[in-house]
């Protein structure tokens, strides 16, 4: 090769999200493998299995809901293409998002971007979708507090938890329906112009809905897996120590919230038999986030593949 020819031959780009896809995967699969399979038979032993086969149902159901959800965030046409692509991104990114805190994996979907204007505009409705997801999370841990049987707190404490996670929800909407919201961010954004997207009224409610019915699902596969442990608490309590739980698996303590979700159950559940609710602990964390984690990590390969073969 002459050395005019290796002047001109252009070089080779690191492909850093491809790296990242790469090492993403690679820790979730090091996270489950150094999962105590033997523990987690025990658990699975314990429960009926028409609960357990009906909570995994409400799982895949979970997940396929807010795949569309992301496909209509994106504005997303009916083609096959452009569906499969939004379902592969959110899958994919979905399954990185479970081993990591606050679900930061998820921001991978702006990674699928050609530019920075499309990666941030991706990274605001990523914003949105957490904010609709932990806004219900809070809103439901509220009403738990409330109206439900856990532990007691000042009323207004309570009310505070409820009105925050409403609070929280909306700013979820505003962030894709407000032109004032992307005017305010566009002000402090340096050297990025961002493109203010109006939304048909159609679509916005079915975002919302969307929102409402997935992490509906999610409490009630939950719910099952307590009533699959014998249990006797109802849909709202079971709700509330769940989603107070979750809350808490956002902090950066341990790998897919190991201890502080048994820590907070054992709390919550106090008058509950201990045995009962860390095996209800171990179920959520087998079927919601292992196996959750799996099946989506499966799917976003797979509509990433049919997306190359359109």
């Amino acid at each position: 090769m002459t050395q005019e020819s290796r002047v001109n031959k252009p070089k080779r780009r690191i492909k850093w999200f491809s790296l990242l896809r790469i090492s993403g995967i690679i820790i979730f699969l090091v996270v489950l493998f150094n999962v105590d399979l033997h523990l987690i038979w025990q658990y699975i032993k314990k429960v009926d299995t028409r609960f357990l086969l009906l909570a995994v149902l409400f799982q895949v159901l979970l997940l396929f809901a807010k795949g569309i959800r992301w496909h209509i965030l994106n504005e997303g046409k009916s083609s096959r293409l452009s569906i499969y692509q939004s379902l592969g991104e959110f899958f994919e990114s979905y399954a990185i998002g479970v081993i990591t805190p606050g679900r930061l994996g998820e921001l991978m979907k702006a990674g699928y971007q050609d530019n920075k204007i499309n990666m941030f505009a991706s990274g605001i409705r990523v914003l949105s979708e957490r904010g609709l997801d932990v806004g219900f999370f809070v809103t439901i841990a509220g009403m738990a507090l409330i109206w439900g049987d856990i532990f007691d707190i000042d009323d207004m404490f309570k009310w505070l938890v409820l009105v925050g996670g409403v609070a929280i929800f909306v700013v979820g909407i505003l962030l894709i329906s407000s032109r004032r919201v992307y005017l305010f961010l566009d002000r402090y954004i340096k050297d990025i112009s961002l493109t203010f997207t109006t939304r048909k009224t159609k679509s916005l409610l079915n975002i919302i809905l969307l929102a409402f019915v997935s992490n509906a699902f999610y409490f009630v596969s939950c719910y099952l897996l307590a009533q699959g442990v014998s249990l006797k608490i109802s849909l709202i309590t079971t709700s509330g120590g769940v989603s107070l739980a979750g809350l808490l698996n956002m902090l950066p303590i341990t790998v897919m919230g190991l201890g502080t979700r048994e820590v907070t159950f054992l709390y919550v559940f106090e008058q509950l038999p201990e045995a009962q609710i860390l095996a209800l602990s171990g179920l959520i964390f087998l079927v919601a986030q292992i196996g959750g984690g799996l099946i989506s990590l499966f799917l976003g390969h797979l509509f990433l593949f049919f997306k190359k073969r359109v």
